[in-house]
């Protein structure tokens, strides 16, 4: 990525200057990670674990083996596999701790400064609609964005070239003037082989765990970190 030249900048400060279009990855970078956390470390497995008649302990192998099996796929994602997977409602567990969805810090007003300097701003998820549906209750996630992609819409993950390169078919934007943000090292690789040429990473998804170490892309907590300085502006 392109980094401001000055000695008082964040070193992790993208160049705003060539950037056009902001590409915002939904859960653990715009939404707080603690809510899909708690409901697939928790309720999911005691749900599955209760109607199978099973350990938690063993619901929760069960689950982390179907996730590497599925990991880096569409279905790692989808509402129906794990439905059917754990033969469990899932709409109606992640309905269960909806008070938990939050916007990350300075999300706001991070949107509402991208807003100003009239940037395109595209949510670009791996999160089945079922699961944005639910969360758009509770925030008005379309506002904040000029459009939502789900991958599901193109039946493909963010981890997948093919995503990227129908993204970039439907939607006006320049790979090398664009900043991807996203809490998802392997899904930032992807975007770094289709050509965006700037990507930040995450570093506390979950506002309950410690900040990540040694990521592999410039990262940030908080999105005042990574905004122009007030002399930049």
């Amino acid at each position: 990525m392109n980094l401001h030249s000055s000695a008082s900048a964040n070193p992790d400060r993208p160049d705003w200057k060539g950037i056009d279009t902001v590409l915002l990855d939904m859960d653990g970078t715009i939404l707080d990670l603690n809510y899909d956390n708690y409901v697939w470390n928790t309720l999911v497995p005691y749900a599955f674990a209760e109607g199978a008649n099973i350990s938690i302990e063993d619901a929760r192998d069960r689950m982390r083996s179907r996730m590497m099996e599925k990991r880096g796929s569409i279905d790692f994602y989808r509402f129906n596999h794990w439905s059917e997977f754990c033969n469990i409602d899932m709409i109606d567990l992640h309905e269960q701790a909806t008070h938990l969805i939050q916007l990350r810090p300075g999300t706001d007003r991070f949107i509402h400064w991208l807003r100003q300097q009239n940037r395109q701003i595209l949510i670009a998820t791996n999160a089945d609609r079922k699961s944005f549906d639910i969360k758009q209750t509770q925030i008005d996630l379309k506002g904040l964005a000029d459009e939502v992609i789900s991958s599901h819409d193109y039946n493909c993950p963010k981890e997948s070239q093919t995503f990227w390169d129908t993204l970039h078919d439907r939607y006006a934007y320049d790979p090398a003037r664009t900043l991807f943000i996203d809490d998802n090292e392997p899904v930032l690789e992807a975007a770094a082989k289709a050509g965006i040429g700037h990507l930040l990473c995450v570093n506390r998804p979950d506002s309950n765990q410690p900040k990540r170490e040694n990521l592999r892309y410039p990262s940030f907590d908080h999105f005042e970190e990574i905004m122009p300085l007030e002399s930049d502006r």
